[in-house]
């Protein structure tokens, strides 16, 4: 395969100032091959970053490790961080090459990849695509998926943000559970009833935000429901409640079916899993600023859902 063949391409002309930065960067390094992998490393990295800045995505330049001398010298590292999403990896490849190699210190804490062409006179780059995260060492360019699905890639991303929930401010996809009946006659789950909490609320003198939504998993084959819901209290702390209920007329979630919460370092705070259960609950609570995921796996299979308080 010849990389023309990837008609997804966008062309973005590199600034004086990348190349002023990537030289400067470059001549901390006393290898003259370490010294080119920098300089095209830190290109990719103020070109990808550029492309952002058109698109209005936040990044956080500064928090790259083009930066580190050290890291540069025993790694190969061209990340850019993505506001409130993670670090993408930009990863150049010369002109004519059919593949984009991903280092091995890259192949973690990574939320993606993107291919950045060089060509020959270093006036210009093109973007040719991306990919999730991924163990290989090789992607070949005909792998690689278009700009438009990266960007709804890190849309999905995206925390949704519960502050704002409570300003009456909902995420897409996150409906009533009202609303998940109406689009769903067959969905029946034995939520708790609408009086119970209104009564429990009441008597704290606050009204529960609940929203919920349908998670696929296995491809398809099965479905759960995912339901949060926010409580304010007198202190900066936010009390949540995650659950997750069967749907499609089951009475018990899938067996085996796990819910996890995780914090922002990825690591396990809540786990537990399903066996002839009906629903799974945590409950937690947070202050402003905080994130966490949630993570809803069976088998081999997950959905994350990432939330900022």
């Amino acid at each position: 395969m010849n990389n023309t063949e990837v008609d997804f391409a966008l062309t973005i002309p590199i600034a004086p100032s990348a190349h002023r930065s990537a030289q400067t960067l470059s001549e901390q390094q006393s290898d003259p091959k370490k010294a080119k992998q920098v300089y095209l490393n830190a290109l990719a990295v103020h070109c990808v970053d550029f492309y952002f800045q058109c698109l209005e995505i936040e990044t956080d330049l500064a928090a790259s490790g083009i930066w580190n001398p050290a890291v540069q010298k025993f790694m190969d590292v061209a990340d850019l961080d993505v506001k409130d999403i993670g670090k993408l990896e930009c990863r150049w490849l010369g002109p004519g090459q059919d593949f984009v190699s991903i280092p091995a210190e890259v192949r973690s804490d990574r939320i993606g990849y993107i291919a950045v062409e060089m060509t020959e006179s270093l006036q210009e780059v093109k973007l040719l695509g991306f990919v999730p995260s991924t163990q290989q060492e090789k992607v070949a360019l005909i792998e690689l998926k278009s700009l438009d699905q990266m960007l709804e890639y890190l849309d999905e991303l995206k925390p949704v943000n519960l502050s704002q929930w409570l300003q009456n401010v909902f995420d897409s996809g996150w409906h009533t559970v009202e609303t998940l009946f109406e689009s769903k006659p067959e969905l029946q789950f034995a939520f708790r009833s609408t009086q119970v909490l209104e009564s429990s609320a009441s008597t704290s003198g606050n009204l529960p935000v609940r929203r919920g939504k349908l998670l696929s998993l296995e491809r398809g084959k099965e479905q759960v429901a995912l339901f949060v819901e926010l409580m304010t209290t007198d202190e900066p702390d936010i009390d949540i409640s995650v659950e997750v209920y069967p749907t499609n007329g089951q009475t018990n979630l899938p067996k085996d079916l796990q819910l996890m919460v995780l914090n922002d370092e990825g690591e396990t705070l809540m786990q537990a899993r399903a066996n002839k259960t009906g629903n799974l609950l945590f409950e937690l609570s947070g202050e402003p600023g905080e994130h966490f995921t949630v993570k809803v796996a069976l088998g081999d299979f997950s959905v994350t859902e990432n939330f900022s308080i």
